[in-house]
This record gives C-alpha cells, structure tokens and sequence, in this order.
C-alpha cells in the first residue's frame, strides 16, 4: 500500500516563511506610523506562524517510520522483503526504508538474511510460520482483543494458535490482557 503523498513540501513551507518575513520585517519599522504596516505585520505573523507549523509537521513525518505498512507489505510477499522492493512498492527513499527495516529488526520481528547480503534480504520468519497478520486482523475484528479460542475457531490448531500469541507478547505487538481469566491479549499494534 504507497504512502500518500505529503501535503506540505520542504520549499513551500520555506517559500511561505519567506513571504512571512518579507511582510513582517519593514512593517516593524513603520508599525507607529502607519495602519497597512500594521495589517502586513499581522499577515506577516500568519504566513510565518502557517510556515513555522508545516515544518514542524515535516520534521514529524520524517521521524515517524513507516513500520506496519512495512509489515503489511511484508505480509503480502510471505515474508521476505529486499529493501529496494520495500523502498519501490512503498514509495519511500531507501534511507527511511532502511531505518524501518533495522528497528523492525531491533524488535526481533525482522532480520537480515546474511546468506543473501548481497541481495540485502530481510526476512519476517513468524510471518512465514504463523498467521501473525490475520490474528492482527482478528483482534481488531474483536475489540482489539484475541483469545487462544479466537485462533483456534478460525481454522488453526491449538499449538500455532498458542505458538502466535507467544510471538505476539514476545514482539511487543501484544500483552496479556489482564481482566480476562484466559490467555487473552490486547494487541498493542494498529
């Protein structure tokens, strides 16, 4: 699934702090003498104050990784992924791709194949194993909640359903729920 193209843009956030600046800077000079400066210095406060929150939005999105639609894709191609593939089907630049794939790494759900370094493989083993996305997709179906009755009802045997709620807690992407008197977990990733 692409990611959707950014609203704001690095230049047009630039070129609008500019414009800000362009009205408010000669406005402080005249600001007593003369009633438009004083309207240009309060468009000037607007433009920069627009200017100053699309950076900060900018700065935001450029930290936030793209993590579950790294897993989703992951998902769809059983578990292997090549960082360029990650970086093309996602449409992210193979930097930000990268660093999503070594923190998914870091939380033991992803790791580099070193036989195939070349290539640089990362493989998602519990999603080539157990049906981590769909019990994902089970629990939100399921208030966020999701029971080894849960997975067993859908089609799994009692020793994956147990296997996927170990990895589950194990990855951090649930935790037991600690009101239900069976094993049952509240998924902690949407």
């Amino acid at each position: 699934m692409p990611r959707s193209r950014k609203p704001y843009t690095l230049s047009g956030a630039l070129t609008l702090l500019v414009i800000g600046l362009a009205l408010l800077a000669p406005s402080l000079f005249h600001l007593a003498s003369d009633h438009s400066a004083h309207e240009a210095a309060i468009a000037g406060l607007i433009c920069s104050g627009l200017a100053l929150l699309q950076l900060a939005e900018l700065f935001r999105r450029s930290r936030t990784l793209p993590t579950q639609e790294v897993m989703r894709l992951a998902e769809a191609r059983h578990g292997l992924l090549t960082l360029s593939e990650t970086a093309t089907a996602l449409d992210i630049d193979p930097d930000l791709a990268l660093r999503t794939l070594q923190a998914l790494s870091k939380k033991g759900i992803a790791s580099q194949r070193w036989t195939e370094l070349r290539k640089n493989l990362w493989e998602f083993p519990d999603y080539m194993t157990l049906p981590i996305p769909q019990s994902i997709e089970l629990a939100k179906s399921h208030g966020g909640r999701l029971s080894l009755s849960d997975l067993v009802s859908s089609g799994h045997s009692t020793q994956t359903a147990r296997d996927t709620l170990t990895t589950l807690t194990e990855k951090g992407l649930a935790q037991p729920d600690p009101a239900s008197p069976q094993s049952t977990l509240i998924i902690t990733t949407q």
